[in-house]
């Protein structure tokens, strides 16, 4: 049995502000140790719960967050970045599931710690009419290969956010956000007790998941907080403007939709934020 995790660090527990999540903060590197830890966590859960392989994806940033020689020495890593599938490389491999380790709301909810949708210009998302976040994301895209979403970890409007999108999956929660930037935090030896059982759990309960699909052809609506990124996105093929901060793109499946949002939020970093 194969499990693909896909870490974040928005969602870890303790992490509550840029100081944490971003590489020249004054907290990165204790950030990225307790990252680390609740990868483990998972990743220990899941073997012990009868998986053979397991794949993490260091999804943050740029893929440099993991502490390599810290993790369990069972698992390979997909490190670094640019790559095809952004927070989900390698997820077309062949998996029996994938877990969300650290994950967040999607940008705009409210009190939930370090919110955003890949970029913080990118104020909503829309597929085929459903506003989605990373987590929506990631899963279509596991998704697209086939493969169902067991576990989700993050604050409880990302549990919340999860279990509306892909029904009665595993889900742990690991802080209650108290706004933007600030959350009530278990202890991160709590979580990672949590994280352990709910991905051992996740692993027994593997027949009850399914793949998260999102039908074809696929509407994506993409809504910016500045007219400056619609003047770059309209720069790409089949991007049309809706109104002065939004704009569309028609795929003829998922991943192509995908690798059209996964250009503009990449090409929105291109200007002064104006």
């Amino acid at each position: 049995m194969k499990v693909y995790v896909s870490a974040d660090i928005e969602g870890i527990g303790c992490i509550v502000r840029g100081e944490q999540s971003s590489p020249d903060g004054r907290e990165y590197d204790r950030a990225r140790k307790i990252m680390t830890d609740e990868v483990n966590a998972a990743v220990q859960g899941a073997f012990d719960g009868g998986a053979t392989d397991v794949v993490v994806c260091d999804a943050h940033n740029v893929g440099l967050n993991l502490i390599p020689e810290d993790l369990d020495e069972r698992v390979s890593i997909v490190m670094g970045s640019p790559r095809r599938l952004s927070m989900m490389e390698g997820v077309d491999m062949g998996f029996d599931a994938t877990f969300f380790v650290g994950y967040h709301s999607m940008a705009g909810t409210p009190d939930s710690p370090i919110v955003h949708t890949f970029h913080g210009r990118v104020a909503e998302v829309r597929v085929n009419g459903r506003a989605i976040g990373e987590i929506g994301i990631s899963a279509a895209l596991a998704g697209y290969y086939g493969v169902p979403v067991g576990l989700v970890t993050g604050d409880d409007k990302t549990v919340r956010e999860a279990r509306r999108l892909l029904g009665p999956i595993e889900t742990v929660e690991v802080k209650k956000g108290r706004g933007m930037y600030a959350a009530l935090c278990l202890s991160p030896t709590r979580s990672r007790s949590l994280i352990y059982d709910g991905a051992k759990r996740a692993v027994s309960r593997m027949k009850e998941f399914k793949p998260f699909r999102i039908k074809a052809p696929v509407g994506l609506h993409v809504r910016f907080t500045t007219a400056s990124s619609v003047d770059l996105v309209l720069r790409m093929p089949g991007v049309e403007r809706v109104d002065n901060l939004t704009v569309r793109f028609k795929g003829k499946d998922f991943l192509e939709a995908f690798k059209a949002f996964n250009v503009m939020a990449d090409l929105i970093e291109l200007t002064s934020f104006i």
